[in-house]
């Protein structure tokens, strides 16, 4: 019986190649319409056949992978009527339906995957491989409606849908008929992705799993069938851990409320109230011991029932159920923070009992837990409370490190007096001058100030110090000095170009292009940009001709670079004629 049924594969193979000889065709591929997981034999089965079989297959095999499908269509045909009982059969049929899609023979692919359908359904990687190949063509065709016939053919099979290529039909099938409106029957598409490729695609099942719940959630609330979904695709994360009593599961309810709560306001209002109903009803009163789930449940009934008054006596019933402790006063005052007012009242009224039996490592911890909620001013407030009696240098500092980001100088300084180790003293005085500079002289003649007692420490005393100090002073506009410190400290190449920007300071424009040059013979992008930079220093000097000279000579020997695009541009600007792409400018 399995002999007649392949003369008649062979008659359809013989009108594919009778096609094939017609005319010469083109292999060149759309990769974006043939998108797959391309479906090989596997070297295990490989292994078993015949030794002249498998030459000849792998004959074939290799004018394949060569792309030269003509080729590989004539050996593939040879080998399935001289081998007709081969268990490489099913796959040697596919590749022939391969070859005749490649070289857009659609037709007879489709023919030549429908076989592999009908003699070897059970060849389930080879069947499956053939129908989603064959909806491929159908796409390719435009008939989009054959294409959604094959491909949900394979979905609902449950071997079939197993296969690695199914999750871009399914994925497909899904997006096709929200477009058509036709919303449940996409949210099973969804949910068969992310059950079927929860351990092989985590992608397409994670996009697959928030398409589901999104459905369930906000367009057609349905709790039994969400918790059926749960349970099937391994809970909303995929992990599978404990997702049996998705009713009893905190993660399930709060991901559902979160879920509902994310609804756009506008024109949906009506939609999101109707949904903050129903998952507020089925959650009900529980889970009374979970704040933040209880905090979800009280904002989605504020959604419909829009009362302020309500919403905080639910906020303050929920904090009493449990006994007050300092965490559950910063967690209700992250909870109230819409309201700034009323977190300051509820934070002045519910910390008083906590915060006089603080200690210092727990007060400084305090007041940066209160600064991320930007609570600054009872973080000034626990901040100031703290006694640097017994504390270390280093502890010392951590304290002022956050006194600065709110108290003046002056006080700042007060901390920095009591440490013991002067030069540690020192060092975090220069830190705090140092990091506040930026348009401020008065503070870089102050970290100047601590250099001297730096630069007799072996701990902070080098080439970092020594470059901080030659741009305090370039920064002074005390050039002849910072020249001297750059030079000093000597960290190449931000030493030369401290230099030379204080040549060019100077006026001393020669010198500068000078000490510039001697960059270029580094190479890689410092040479490139010393000799833009050569080119800024002759514009700021204001010879524009030689400025346009070095340009030139930027795009000749840096063509590739960054520094050759700016001189490209900057040389259109001056409306010099530039010729060869971006290599050179005329005269």
């Amino acid at each position: 019986m399995r002999q007649n049924n392949f003369q008649r594969i062979g008659s359809t193979c013989r009108t594919a190649v009778a096609c094939l000889a017609l005319t010469t065709l083109s292999v060149s591929v759309c990769s974006a319409n043939r998108a797959g997981q391309e479906i090989t034999y596997p070297p295990k089965e490989f292994s078993k056949l015949d030794t002249f079989e498998g030459l000849n297959l792998e004959d074939a095999d290799k004018l394949y992978k060569k792309r030269d499908y003509k080729g590989a269509y004539a050996a593939y045909k040879a080998y399935s009527f001289e081998f007709v009982k081969s268990k490489a059969l099913p796959y040697v049929l596919l590749r022939m339906g391969r070859c005749l899609h490649m070289i857009d023979k659609r037709h007879a692919a489709i023919k030549a995957y429908q076989d592999v359908v009908d003699y070897f359904p059970d060849d389930v990687s080879y069947a499956a491989g053939a129908l989603f190949y064959m909806g491929q063509c159908h796409q390719q065709n435009g008939d989009t409606a054959k294409q959604n016939a094959v491909w949900a053919k394979m979905v609902k099979d449950d071997d079939y849908v197993a296969q690695p290529n199914s999750g871009t039909a399914l994925t497909y099938l899904g997006g096709a008929m929200q477009k058509l409106g036709k919303f449940e029957e996409a949210a099973e598409y969804h949910w068969r992705t992310a059950v079927a490729f929860s351990k092989t695609n985590h992608q397409a099942a994670a996009a697959a799993r928030n398409a589901v719940l999104a459905h369930y959630v906000t367009r057609s609330q349905n709790n039994d069938k969400l918790q059926k979904f749960y349970v099937e695709a391994g809970g909303f994360d995929g992990r599978g851990q404990k997702t049996d009593k998705p009713n009893e599961d905190n993660r399930y309810w709060s991901t559902v409320l979160n879920t509902s709560l994310r609804m756009p306001a506008g024109a949906e209002l009506e939609k999101k109230e109707k949904a903050a109903r129903y998952w507020s009803a089925k959650m009900g009163d529980r889970f009374t011991d979970n704040d933040d789930l209880r905090k979800q449940w009280i904002d989605l009934q504020n959604v419909y029932e829009k009362d302020s008054k309500s919403w905080l006596a639910g906020m303050e019933k929920q904090y009493k159920l449990q006994p007050a402790t300092l965490a559950r006063v910063l967690k209700w005052s992250g909870y109230y923070g819409v309201d700034p007012k009323m977190r300051s009242n509820f934070f002045a009224s519910q910390s008083k009992a906590f915060l006089g039996g603080l200690k210092n490592p727990e007060k400084m911890a305090l007041m940066n837990q209160l600064r991320s909620l930007r609570m600054n001013e009872e973080s000034r407030t626990v901040m100031r409370s703290v006694s640097i009696q017994g504390m270390n240098d280093e502890e010392i500092l951590k304290l002022t490190n956050f006194a600065a980001l709110y108290e003046p100088e002056d006080f700042v300084l007060r901390y920095f007096a009591k440490m013991k180790d002067k030069t540690f003293a020192a060092k975090s005085r220069f830190d705090y001058y140092n990091a506040r500079t930026h348009r401020n002289r008065p503070f870089m003649e102050k970290a100047l100030q601590e250099m001297p007692i730096l630069q007799k420490s072996p701990k902070y005393a080098g080439q970092a110090l020594g470059m901080s100090q030659a741009v305090l002073l370039q920064g002074l506009g005390r050039y002849d000095e910072a020249i001297k410190a750059y030079r000093v400290a000597n960290k190449q190449p931000q030493s030369t170009w401290g230099v030379t920007d204080c040549m060019v300071a100077l006026k001393q424009y020669s010198e500068a292009v000078k000490t510039v040059q001697g960059l270029e013979s580094v190479g890689g992008s410092t040479a490139s940009s010393a000799s833009l930079k050569i080119a800024d220093i002759y514009r700021i000097s204001g010879n524009k001709g030689k400025e346009v000279q070095q340009l030139r000579m930027v795009l000749r020997r840096y063509p590739k670079s960054g520094e050759s695009s700016e001189a490209h541009n900057r040389l259109e600007r001056y409306g010099v004629a530039l010729t060869g792409g971006e290599a050179e400018a005329e005269e």
